[in-house]
């Protein structure tokens, strides 16, 4: 019994050192891949880093910064598949539904306009969705509609702005929007570049912060 005992106890100690042995490597790992993200400054480091790394969370987030930068300058086709492939990796929280939005404005910027609006409306009507996110997507509605000469869905959708979030930045560029009884376009910060403008839509400018 005291061999059988032994014998027990040395294969559980090996199971602990082996256990820890594995959570060190699996911490090292995780430590190197976020060196390598924060080294990773170009966009073509970023492309290299999310290729290398697939499937990590930090991937999707570079393909998301990657696919900002092409939607800024319209490059449309571009954005849109670096939104995809962050969206494959970004799968839930507030970094998800952020890269379904920027996936949307690509797709209208690029022409696809139903496609984005239907992706917008599904954003903005999501009730698990960050407010910010939500208000984002039916402001842009709204711009599209204004631009169109639709007021019956304007002012809709900027009624679904102020129920969402009525101090929400959006909501004050709706309300100023309305006022001025101009063409509406969907401001960005004033340090981003336009989105590029189609003969059928207004320029639209996505919210590129984080």
């Amino acid at each position: 019994n005291r061999r059988g005992l032994i014998i027990l106890c040395a294969a559980i100690l090996v199971a602990i050192l082996a256990k820890g042995g594995w959570d060190y490597l699996a911490t090292e790992k995780e430590e190197g891949i976020r060196k390598a993200y924060a080294a990773a400054v170009t966009l073509p480091q970023k492309r290299s880093f999310a290729q290398t790394h697939a499937g990590h969370e930090l991937a999707g987030v570079a393909w998301l910064q990657i696919a900002d930068a092409a939607y800024a300058e319209n490059k449309s086709a571009d954005a849109i598949a670096a939104y995809q492939e962050s969206a494959k990796v970004l799968t839930e929280g507030p970094l998800s539904v952020r890269a379904s939005l920027g996936l949307a404005m690509a797709q209208i910027q690029s022409g696809q306009t139903e496609a984005g609006k239907t992706a917008l409306q599904k954003i903005a009507d999501s009730a698990s969705a960050p407010k910010g996110f939500r208000t984002e997507a039916a402001f842009h509605l709204a711009s599209l509609a204004h631009a169109a000469g639709d007021d019956a869905k304007f002012q809709q959708l900027a009624q679904q702005v102020m129920q969402i979030d009525p101090a929400s930045p959006w909501s004050q560029r709706l309300m100023l929007m309305q006022v001025s009884k101009r063409p509406a376009v969907a401001a960005a910060a004033p340090t981003q570049p336009a989105a590029a403008t189609t003969a059928e839509e207004p320029a639209i400018k996505l919210n590129l912060g984080n």
